[in-house]
């Protein structure tokens, strides 16, 4: 299977990332969550979706992987780094995947015009209060963010009405960290998608990436949702 290796700079950090297959059909961007995440949890997937015919592109964000972290990180940080990393893929419509945090990250990505989105796709994905966006991670970003329901105050509510491709929300079942109010409030407002879903992974918690490289079931069930968008 083809690998490129690549790094770009935004501001003061070097971004490394990879693409995965033999870059004729660089279809998919994939974003990592937070934690000790980066680019290598999702890595089996894309080498199943690789062999199906679907390339794909991922980075580590600042502070994870092989990717510096010479200042200090945030959700603005990151859709700056993702944005960059978006010039790796041929011409659109693509598809991004946002894990975790980078839910909402793929959603500003995805509502951003000019950035040729076909297919949003979140995996348990979180939207964070808009004023938590531009924050350092850190004692202030967390008192905001663990405010009850503050992602009701989040900007990609409105945004996701704009938003005029297809939309699947991969929710896990068992999710002790994204509340289930999340996808269902998301899909509603998507009024302007093309197709919009919510997919339900009975018997899996949060921490569906580590689960990929032990679960051939699991695997098979992400990857359809994410190269078959539904219909309507």
């Amino acid at each position: 299977m083809q690998e490129h290796v690549f790094n770009f700079h935004t501001g003061a950090e070097t971004i490394a990332g990879d693409m995965l297959g033999d870059g004729t059909a660089l279809q998919a961007l994939f974003l990592h969550g937070a934690g000790h995440s980066n680019r290598q949890r999702q890595r089996p997937l894309r080498e199943y979706l690789s062999a199906a015919g679907m390339q794909s592109v991922a980075i580590d964000f600042s502070g994870h992987g092989d990717s510096t972290a010479l200042t200090p990180n945030s959700l603005s940080k990151r859709l700056d780094e993702a944005q960059q990393a978006t010039g790796f893929l041929t011409a659109g419509p693509h598809t991004v995947i946002g894990s975790s945090m980078s839910g909402e990250i793929a959603i500003r990505l995805a509502c951003t015009p000019g950035n040729h989105i076909g297919h949003l796709v979140l995996l348990v994905g979180a939207i964070y209060d808009r004023a938590a966006f531009s924050l350092p991670f850190g004692p202030r970003f967390s008192a905001v963010i663990r405010q009850p329901q503050s992602w009701r105050n989040a900007l990609t509510l409105d945004l996701i009405a704009t938003y005029a491709g297809d939309f699947t929300i991969i929710r896990a079942r068992d999710d002790a960290v994204i509340p289930h109010e999340i996808a269902d409030l998301l899909v509603a407002r998507a009024t302007a998608a093309r197709s919009r879903r919510i997919v339900d992974l009975e018997g899996c918690d949060h921490k569906v990436s580590e689960r990929l490289r032990d679960d051939p079931h699991l695997l098979q069930q992400v990857a359809a949702a994410i190269r078959t968008p539904a219909r309507q």
